[in-house]
């Protein structure tokens, strides 16, 4: 330390030198932590789109829709649980499915024209938050809490609004679209579930309530809708942000006796407490869900915030 008396000029300005060099240091470094800080605050995968989403508009009314060519494609997969067993060729139709997931203003449009009351569910068993403000200041989110019921009569008010054939995708056009025209791969963009950065590639977490797991993404809850990159078939979000409700009822030995040409699924017994498939993962599950083989189910009844769906169109 350098002790100065008042007659000592000399020193007295070569400390002056010195505090304004410290605090020339101490600006840059500050500004150095404040940057990370909001590099790591907002850590969106390097896969994802421009932060601006949640200001781009999508439509009120019709989703946008993106046509899938007929063909063949190969469903289910062998490394996964008997469910997704065997691996087998399915041909399908062209068939149009949605660009986005259905999104918060999509849903209200619906919700507002029929009186029906918006989803609202808390986020987690440990969150006091629900998913009832998200409607109104999140327009572009998918809507979550919504049970299978809720999606289909979202599909049949759509249809007469428009004089179009809005309904839920079959199982298998699910995956065929998910695929993106990979054949064999795990995710539609691949077979690895982060990027190079360690990242995952769209919204999932964790298995359980953990937040530092979740926002590994960029994102606690839902993303916006498009905030990573799409498939080849420019579709987004097939993978992860929310499960997505599909037509079918779930049968776990379906694969095995299924028609090659559009299977529709096992057929109804019109039982209410019939399970249903969900595809897709969400932002509450790992990335072993996401895979585009993976299969699950739930009641039709049950909603959930992890939840949502997208729409089909019969040409």
């Amino acid at each position: 330390m350098i002790q100065v008396s008042p007659g000592d000029s000399e020193p007295t300005a070569f400390a002056g030198e010195m505090m304004l060099r410290v605090t020339i240091l101490s600006l840059l470094i500050s500004f150095s932590l404040a940057c990370d800080h909001l590099h790591h605050g907002d850590q969106v995968s390097s896969a994802a789109a421009v932060p601006e989403t949640e200001k781009i508009a999508h439509p009120a009314l019709e989703p946008e829709m993106v046509l899938i060519p007929a063909g063949p494609f190969l469903m289910g997969s062998d490394d996964l649980s008997k469910a997704e067993k065997p691996v087998h060729q399915v041909y399908l139709e062209a068939y149009y499915i949605g660009k986005f997931e259905v999104t918060n203003a999509q849903f209200k449009t619906f919700c507002d024209a029929t009186g029906r009351p918006y989803p609202q569910a808390r986020w987690t068993l440990h969150s006091h938050d629900t998913s009832a403000s998200y409607l109104v200041e999140k327009p572009s989110y998918p809507v979550v809490d919504i049970n299978w019921d809720d999606a289909v009569a979202y599909c049949q008010w759509l249809s007469e609004k428009t004089s179009k054939k809005y309904r839920l995708a079959t199982e298998a056009e699910w995956e065929k679209a998910a695929r993106g025209g990979l054949e064999g791969k795990k995710y539609p963009w691949g077979d690895e579930a982060y990027d190079a950065d360690g990242r995952y590639r769209a919204n999932c977490g964790s298995q359980a309530d953990n937040d530092n797991r979740r926002e590994k993404d960029g994102f606690l809850y839902t993303a916006p809708v498009g905030s990573f990159a799409p498939n080849e078939y420019g579709l987004y979000d097939m993978a992860g942000n929310v499960w997505e409700w599909c037509a079918d009822v779930y049968d776990p030995n379906y694969y095995q006796h299924s028609p090659e040409r559009n299977p529709a699924g096992p057929n109804s017994e019109k039982n209410s407490d019939e399970k249903r498939v969900i595809r897709g993962g969400s932002w509450f599950g790992g990335p072993e869900h996401m895979q585009c083989a993976a299969r699950l189910w739930d009641y039709p009844g049950i909603r959930y915030a992890s939840t949502g769906f997208r729409v089909a169109m019969t040409p």
